[in-house]
């Protein structure tokens, strides 16, 4: 079993390429107060203590596996497993997911 290359417009692209995932998603029912813990879990956040004194960076779900934010509601992430972690996160807020395979070169 070998690798399977396509080539579109002069690239070459592998199917270790076309593993990225886009994954969409809507918030519509969501209130925001859980619309706000989402986004915390899923980007990060800024953790502020005694008054400011102490500043702490607390990393989302999407910084931890690598994935990259394109615009609102529109993530990139490397592979299966890493688009499983945050469908599963979405579902637990009851947002509307979609998924699609990408070719992408742009480097996460």
């Amino acid at each position: 079993m070998g690798i399977t290359v396509t080539y579109i417009n002069g690239y070459a692209f592998s199917h270790k390429n076309m593993a990225k995932k886009l994954i969409c998603y809507a918030l519509e029912k969501t209130s925001p107060a859980k619309r706000t813990m989402l986004h915390k879990k899923l980007y990060g956040y800024k953790d502020f203590s005694n008054h400011g004194k102490y500043t702490y960076k607390r990393l989302g779900l999407l910084t931890k596996i690598k994935g990259k934010k394109i615009t609102d509601a529109v993530l990139l992430v490397k592979n299966r497993q890493a688009a499983k972690k945050i469908i599963n996160l979405l579902h637990e807020y009851q947002a509307k997911t979609f998924v699609f395979d990408v070719l992408n070169k742009i480097k996460l």
